[in-house]
């Protein structure tokens, strides 16, 4: 009787083992991309929405919109996303420096992102560490093609806790170099494994003037 009830509850230790993970696995889902648009998130009174082509290793078809005058210390864009569950997700900046020069040729500093001097991350009220470089550049002076130098694009990365509801996700520009640079930024994808959504921003206003 003795090894009859030990194999039982062998059984039932490894069914309740099974059930737990099953239940993990359900809670857990899988994960997905989400993309955040910049130009559509809420921006702080300098920042502007710019539209060209970008710049990888020469001046490609492809337009990029983007958030630039993103300079000035204290200057934000703000996400409010909502997450249908708690979890933990990658969240994925995609930027190019603006730390530049009018100059020929027109040189572009590298921005490390886990400096923090450019622009740091928030989420709900707490500050995030990124990871990654965003690509300096040197080019000749061309009048035709500079404003492609600043979409010159790099990624971060930073892992984020997100809450049920709603989560405010804030970049703030320090003021680099007296606010003479910065970062121009694209937008954000969180891979989670949450259904996220949000209220897009019409900045349609917010374009540079000529």
């Amino acid at each position: 009787m003795k090894k009859v009830h030990k194999t039982w509850k062998a059984i039932a230790a490894f069914t309740l083992a099974a059930a737990m993970t099953a239940s993990l696995t359900a809670c857990g889902g899988s994960a997905q991309d989400y993309v955040f648009e910049a130009e559509k998130a809420e921006l702080s009174a300098a920042c502007m929405v710019e539209t060209g082509p970008e710049w990888t290793t020469e001046l490609t078809d492809t337009e990029a919109t983007q958030v630039g005058y993103f300079t000035s210390a204290g200057e934000t864009i703000t996400f409010k996303i909502n997450a249908s569950k708690a979890c933990s997700a990658t969240l994925t900046l995609r930027a190019a420096s603006a730390c530049g020069q009018w100059a020929d040729p027109m040189v572009f500093e590298e921005v490390d992102m886990s400096k923090g001097e450019c622009a740091k991350l928030s989420v709900n009220g707490t500050d995030v560490a990124m990871e990654g470089v965003l690509p300096g550049l040197e080019a000749p002076m061309d009048w035709e093609v500079a404003s492609a130098y600043y979409k010159h694009y790099g990624t971060a990365t930073a892992k984020i806790d997100l809450k049920a509801g709603e989560n405010v996700i804030v970049l703030t520009s320090q003021g680099y170099n007296g606010g003479q640079g910065g970062i121009n930024v694209d937008k954000i994808t969180i891979n989670a494994a949450s259904e996220l959504t949000w209220t897009e921003t019409d900045n349609s206003d917010r374009v540079p003037q000529q």
